[in-house]
């Protein structure tokens, strides 16, 4: 216990002596890109609906000290969902209209808001946790035999995923990440499907140093 206690208290030293956040604000530009995981009772199945999306942010951290601040920031997110083999059954009603899955997708475009708190252990390593916000702007969905796009009106305006990752930034801005995030509301309305995601970043920070 004691060697653990010591341990704990080099680490909290060491983090200390290597500042990370040098400024009371620092902004930069990031792209994301993640894989979405659609859960609920009402959620197609994973062998059978694969959506992905990728995200360009302006990003903010704002500094309470060295190490700890809020990231927040402003992301336009672009979604796209296909159907990768034939089973059809009642989890891809709200989906699925083709005789053929593979001809069936989807289109989203959604403005991003994070609110996390940001934790840096080194001058580079940092740790981060918090919400999310999708205002959602439109979805689309195209049914293969049809062949028609229809806008999909029970699309909620509003989407929340609380979420924690880590990543490191190098000392001129370059920072790479990686996070996952659950989503805790409902996407459409009267169904039971949340949207959560694994995301890999990519950010440049114009004031790091």
């Amino acid at each position: 216990m004691k060697k653990l206690l010591a341990i704990a208290v080099f680490l909290m030293a060491f983090s200390s002596a290597f500042a990370a956040i040098d400024k009371p604000a620092i902004f930069g530009i990031s792209i994301d890109e993640g894989l979405v995981i659609l859960k609920g009772d009402d959620a197609p199945n994973y062998a059978d609906y694969n959506k992905s999306y990728t995200q360009a942010s302006f990003n903010a951290i704002i500094g309470f000290n060295s190490r700890i601040g809020i990231h927040t920031g402003l992301g336009l997110q672009f979604g796209i969902g296909t159907f990768i083999n034939g089973e059809n059954d009642n989890n891809l009603s709200a989906y699925h209209s083709s005789s053929d899955p593979k001809d069936d997708g989807s289109f989203s475009m959604a403005f991003n808001i994070p609110a996390m708190a940001r934790f840096y252990a080194s001058k580079a390593f940092f740790f981060e946790a918090g919400a999310t916000f999708d205002i959602n702007l439109f979805e689309v969905r195209y049914t293969g035999e049809a062949k028609e796009w229809n806008s999909n009106d029970d699309q909620k305006f509003m989407n929340v995923e609380l979420g924690a990752g880590l990543g490191f930034t190098l000392g001129f801005g370059l920072e790479f990440s990686f996070k996952y995030t659950h989503g805790v509301t409902n996407m459409y309305e009267n169904t039971d499907m949340s949207n959560s995601r694994l995301i890999f970043g990519i950010a440049y920070w114009f004031n790091y140093r």
